[in-house]
């Protein structure tokens, strides 16, 4: 293979066979073992691009400009196919950047003695091809390249902007330099870390020029002296792309209805971007994720730079100090390239979310796999030479030509051992196949009343279905753009308008309650609290959804068989999913299946398989061990008034009665030990004991407009018509803007004589 040499600069055709290579061997890994369809983190940007909802935030807005013709012109039903096949190829064009990238850094770092240029043509290539695979069969790779996402994105831009520079440091040009320049202030658009790499190239430049002031290597023919670079050029180029990735992510938050939605003027947009790279930043990595990836990987990758000129020397053999520190920082470099999964942080980065973003993932596996092709190469290097001299001329035994080559063949078969992901790919077809049967469980509902974990997904199969079915998000917040999310499906002024914007429990109650054939085309998977309070007969439930109206026995039984085949698999799945690192998006969801399944089976009274599925759950298992240690902590620390307290500020009306009981052994007028003792017997149907606690709240709290309205409600529900009216008119002297009092008091005036 030809050579790359420093004095030229030039990779050579070789070289990109190699990297061409690499790159299809790891492009076909991941069609075979990759795992299939849409991680879950990118459901809610793909249902922007869908138009199914506005976006939340103002990035990924180029990465939205990019996808936004697909939808269009392919449709719901093969967009997945093509960004799938896309994000794969992306994936082997970044997997042939990074080899080349390598071999640079070979060229660089690693200089050519005349007795070893023959060895040393054969080193460096394939050092760099072996860092290529290890860096293409990562994990991170493969999930920001299993679809088109803005990770894959970023880290495309990334890649081509280190290569770019590494081509203007060996061959010169300024119609090289200035599209790095414009392509780094492009990049700083969408993520905060890019405005280091104008530092980083600036640190590179110097280093290499001192290294060329020290006579560590020739100096490449066309690389400027620091009184030629045009560095005013190259500041507004920067500046220049910045300003167009600014434009597109804010014309893109603006072109799919994010302004409106989240209440936002067009001005303040612009001023926006801080914050939205401190959620960037933040989102990013925890403090523990950072120092991890610090430590592991961006230490061991400046040491190294920075050692390999000093460690390679034509004139003399490697420094013992040296070639220690550069055996480290090996040793740490191959565990983080996936030799040995137990030492990589991100094995466990998935179950407490220290590094979440993809793209700085595939960043710190970038800097650990050039460390290992820098280690590896300046090892090989020097064990020839102890061996070969000028004197002799011969070639090095058979034992040491072979010995390295072997070792990375053996450290890739531990790789490759460990790249099939059966374990995470089938919890990917199991909330898949969930998603897909609640859709089709919905039969022709128009609306969905979920608890929010899968709705993008579903309104996403909606559409690849041909359905017009829009989610409800039972749990919900008060935020701008969740208040818009849900009310902007109705006419502004409506009364669904209004109770919408009061929250999606509130339009629950108006159209199962008091709109005759209010639920005709709406189906829930949540909310059945309130049939069991109100004591009307329970919705019809199938598998995974529920209905008043329009599902009959056939449907019922259909869905019940495949729910029950898809919570076989998971309880088939559960020892392989303990051990399985699915991305912190695609844990949730599937846990959100889990617990949907487990909720749905004893509505059926199947207990066996609830208890079973929960078993399975990790995330419930985290949350009762949580709530238990909690309990048991409050009970050894709290006075039963602060257990009390904490209970009501938590509305778990059940726990506040443990506590409000031995209040009210000492205080039986006690207002919030009644009002606790009230709610909890309203919840347990109990509505004479529920209006005698809550009426003696009113010793003490006469003006209390919480007790008051639920005083109005338990009255209409005994009959009690006039009372119910007289204290929904109190309430609502109280507090004349309350969604909830003004539905009560329009209730009252329903019934009143």
């Amino acid at each position: 293979m030809r050579d790359m040499s420093v004095q030229d600069g030039r990779i050579g055709c070789g070289n990109r066979l190699v990297a061409a290579g690499v790159a299809l061997v790891c492009v076909a890994a991941m069609l075979v073992w990759g795992v299939p369809g849409i991680d879950p983190s990118l459901w809610e940007e793909l249902a922007v691009v869908a138009g199914l909802r506005p976006p939340q935030a103002i990035f990924p807005g180029f990465w939205r400009l990019l996808v936004g013709w697909v939808y269009p012109l392919v449709g719901a039903s093969r967009a997945v196919d093509v960004l799938t096949c896309v994000g794969v190829a992306v994936g082997g064009v970044c997997v042939y950047s990074f080899c080349l990238i390598v071999r640079q850094i070979l060229a660089l770092t690693i200089r050519i003695g005349r007795p070893y240029r023959v060895w040393y043509g054969f080193i460096a290539p394939f050092f760099a091809a072996v860092a290529a695979f290890a860096f293409g069969m990562s994990d991170p790779l493969w999930r920001v390249a299993r679809t088109f996402s803005p990770d894959e994105i970023r880290l495309l831009f990334f890649l081509g902007i280190v290569h770019g520079s590494l081509r203007w440091f060996t061959n010169g040009g300024r119609w090289r330099l200035f599209p790095v320049m414009a392509a780094m202030g492009l990049l700083a658009a969408e993520t905060p870390f890019a405005f280091l790499l104008p530092t980083a190239f600036i640190a590179a430049y110097v280093t290499v020029w001192h290294c060329v002031l020290d006579g560590l290597f020739p100096k490449p023919e066309k690389f400027p002296e620091p009184s030629e670079l045009p560095k005013w050029r190259m500041f507004f180029l920067f500046l220049g792309g910045l300003g167009i990735g600014v434009w597109a992510n804010v014309s893109s938050f603006v072109m799919y209805g994010g302004m409106e939605a989240s209440g936002w003027e067009l001005d303040a947009l612009y001023f926006r971007y801080a914050g939205g790279y401190w959620h960037v930043f933040a989102d990013a990595a925890t403090i523990v994720g950072w120092a991890l990836g610090l430590c592991f990987c961006i230490l061991p990758f400046l040491l190294s730079l920075r050692l390999a000129p000093v460690a390679i020397r034509d004139d003399r053999q490697m420094p013992f100090n040296i070639g220690v520190m550069m055996f480290l920082i090996g040793i740490l470099a191959t565990m983080q390239v996936g030799a040995f999964p137990g030492a990589r942080f991100w094995t466990f980065s998935s179950d407490f979310s220290m590094v979440s973003s993809g793209f700085l993932l595939s960043f710190f596996v970038f800097s650990a796999t050039i460390v290992f092709a820098v280690f590896g190469a300046a090892f090989a290097f020097e064990c020839q030479r102890l061996y070969l001299t000028e004197e002799t001329g011969k070639a090095p035994g058979v034992l040491l030509r072979y010995l390295v080559p072997a070792i990375a063949v053996g450290l890739l078969a531990l790789i490759v051992r460990h790249a099939p992901k059966s374990a995470e790919a089938e919890m990917q077809r199991i909330v898949d196949d969930a998603v897909r049967e609640t859709v089709e469980e919905c039969g022709d509902a128009k609306w969905l009343f979920t608890d929010g974990h899968l709705d993008a997904a579903i309104e996403l199969e909606a559409a690849v279905q041909g359905k017009d079915l829009t989610t409800l998000n039972m749990m919900a917040g008060g935020s701008d753009w969740e208040v818009n999310l849900r009310k902007g499906h109705f006419k502004p002024e409506s009364e669904d308008y209004k109770a919408a914007e009061a929250g999606v429990p509130a339009l629950l109650r108006i159209w199962a309650g008091e709109r005759p054939g209010g639920m005709d085309k709406a189906a829930i998977q949540l909310g059945f609290d309130f049939w069991r309070r109100e004591r009307k007969p329970m919705p019809t439930a199938a598998g995974l959804v529920a209905r008043t109206v329009g599902i009959d026995d056939a449907m019922v039984s259909n869905g019940v068989r495949r729910a029950n085949a898809l919570a076989k698999r998971i309880l088939d799945l559960a020892p392989a999913a303990e051990d399985a690192d699915p991305s912190p998006a695609l844990a949730d969801a599937y846990a959100a299946v889990n617990w949907r399944l487990s909720r749905f089976a004893r509505l059926r009274d199947d207990r066996e398989l609830a208890d079973g599925l929960d078993q399975c759950n990790s995330v419930l298992r985290q949350m009762i061990t949580l709530v238990e240690q909690e309990r048991t902590r409050t009970f050894m620390q709290m006075t039963p008034l602060e257990g009390l307290q904490i209970a009501l500020r938590r509305a778990n009306f059940a726990e506040a009665r443990r506590y409000a009981t031995v209040v009210l052994a000492s205080d039986e007028d006690h207002a919030a030990a009644n009002f606790a003792m009230g709610m909890s017997e309203l919840q347990r149907g109990r509505l004479a004991d529920a209006e005698r606690y809550l009426a003696r709240c009113l010793i003490r709290r006469p003006k209390d407009p919480a007790v008051l309205n639920n005083l109005s409600i338990i009255c209409r529900k005994q009959g009690k018509y006039k009372e119910a009216l007289d204290y929904a008119q109190r309430a609502i002297a109280l507090l004349p803007d309350a969604p909830e009092i003004k539905q009560t008091l329009a209730d009252a005036i329903k019934k009143a004589p």
